[in-house]
C-alpha cells in the first residue's frame, strides 16, 4: 500500500528545476560524517547525480507502492548490500538528514509539514534497502 506522493513530487521537481541541487546535496552529504567522503574518492560525482536523481524517482515511486518503483529500489537494494558497495545502515541516516537539508535550503515552498511527508517516504525506502544488507547477492 502506497502513500499519497503528490507533494513530494511537487516539491522534487521544484528543486531539480532551480539550482544545483544535486551539488548541494552531496556538499552536504560527504562534509556530514568522514566516513562518507572516502567511499566517493574515485567517484564521478556528475555521473552520480543522474544516478541520485533517478534514484529519488524510483523512491517516490516505492513509497507510492508503484511496481516501477519497487523494481527500481530493488536494484538499488541488491547494489547496496554488504557483498556489493557494502553501504552500512549506519550512514543512511546521514544520507536522510542531508537530503533533507537541502530540500530544505532549495524547496521555496518548504514546511515541516512536507518534510514530515520526505521523511516519511525515504524513511520507507531506506528501511527497505537496509533489511537487504546482509542478505547474498542476488537474492530476494
Amino acid at each position: 500500500m502506497g502513500i499519497d506522493i503528490s507533494d513530494i513530487q511537487a516539491s522534487f521537481g521544484r528543486v531539480t528545476t532551480k539550482g544545483d541541487f544535486f551539488g548541494r546535496f552531496y556538499d552536504i552529504f560527504l562534509a556530514s560524517n568522514p566516513a562518507i567522503g572516502p567511499r566517493f574518492v574515485n567517484t564521478d560525482l556528475e555521473a552520480q547525480k543522474k544516478l541520485l536523481r533517478q534514484g529519488v524517482n524510483l523512491a517516490i515511486m516505492f513509497a507510492a507502492g508503484n511496481t516501477i518503483g519497487v523494481s527500481g529500489i530493488g536494484r538499488i537494494r541488491d547494489s547496496h548490500q554488504k557483498g556489493r558497495l557494502d553501504i552500512p545502515p549506519a550512514l543512511y541516516p546521514y544520507w536522510l538528514d542531508s537530503f533533507i537539508k537541502a530540500m530544505a535550503e532549495m524547496d521555496s515552498q518548504w514546511t515541516p509539514a512536507l518534510e514530515k511527508q520526505w521523511r516519511d517516504a525515504l524513511q520507507k525506502v531506506i528501511n527497505f534497502i537496509i533489511e537487504g544488507y546482509d542478505q547474498q547477492a542476488g537474492a530476494a
